[in-house]
């Protein structure tokens, strides 16, 4: 996230998240991920109609940031930003697969991306069991929800964030940016998700890839304007780099520190320091 749109985060003092995730009981998990839907501006028209990939990055990114809702505002910034990248290094915002989404999470925003080809029900489950959300990349011709809107004979190709999970249903429950009216953690059965994990081809211009999702991570750095101490933010949990020399070695840029205020930082609760 640029910090002109880091700026346009705190100005619309968005609500702070106490808990990583809401446990009912020990199978279930559920990470508060701020919602947007893919057409924040409400019309399904260029390049709104094809941007559930950015509408996923923003809710992740959001998250990590510790912010537990979104406005429309700040979803059309942050996703017009994004087009404009994907624009300029890909020649096109649509229809966009693991591998170049996985770049424009890392090489532009402050989170990051791993692929995962192949994923487990049970790998899934555990990226969400320690607080981080997956963007799952779906053919959904053969997932029911009836809010969803895909122009018949097209690719089918969409892109959700998995918030979290519920054994005692067999769901996952997620963050769909395509259903504008209940998409807000949306459940869908483990299987359809499971059996429908298919990666964007751009060679058949149809979701009929391999089986990924991208599992993510934060990279967000803050520190005080009057203070050496740099830190990692992981939603509302802020972790001390012991040392430059640790700093150095995670690969972390010292470009992308975000200057806070003490408040800020005080604000959120103190994990372990980074030491290695």
């Amino acid at each position: 996230m640029t910090k002109k749109y880091l700026a346009i985060f705190l100005f619309f003092s968005l609500l702070f998240s106490s808990n990583t995730a809401l446990a009912e009981n020990q199978n279930l998990t559920k990470l508060k991920v701020p919602y947007t839907s893919e057409i924040p501006n409400g019309t399904w028209t260029k390049p709104w109609n094809n941007a559930c990939e950015e509408a996923s990055i923003v809710m992740v990114e959001g998250y990590y940031f510790g912010y537990e809702t979104t406005t429309k505002q700040i979803a059309i910034a942050n996703m017009s930003s994004l087009f404009k990248i994907e624009n300029k290094i890909f020649g096109s915002n649509a229809d966009t697969d693991t591998t170049r989404t996985a770049k424009l999470i890392n090489d532009y925003t402050d989170i990051s991306a791993t692929i995962k080809e192949n994923p487990t029900l049970e790998e899934i489950k555990s990226e969400l069991t320690e607080g981080r959300p997956v963007i799952a990349m779906l053919y959904m011709k053969n997932i029911v929800n009836k809010n969803h809107r895909f122009r018949a004979g097209g690719s089918y190709y969409h892109v959700l964030v998995i918030i979290g999970f519920d054994d005692n249903t067999k769901e996952f429950i997620t963050n769909d940016n395509g259903d504008s009216k209940t998409g807000a953690g949306f459940r869908y059965k483990y299987d359809a998700i499971m059996t429908n994990l298919h990666d964007f081809n751009y060679k058949t211009r149809h979701a009929d890839g391999p089986h990924r999702v991208l599992f993510t991570d934060s990279k967000i750095l803050f520190k005080e304007k009057n203070d050496p101490k740099v830190y990692l933010v992981k939603h509302d949990i802020k972790y001390h780099i012991a040392s430059s020399e640790i700093f150095k070695k995670n690969g972390w840029k010292w470009n992308k520190i975000h200057i806070v205020t003490k408040k800020r930082l005080d604000n959120l609760k103190t994990g372990d320091p980074i030491s290695s």
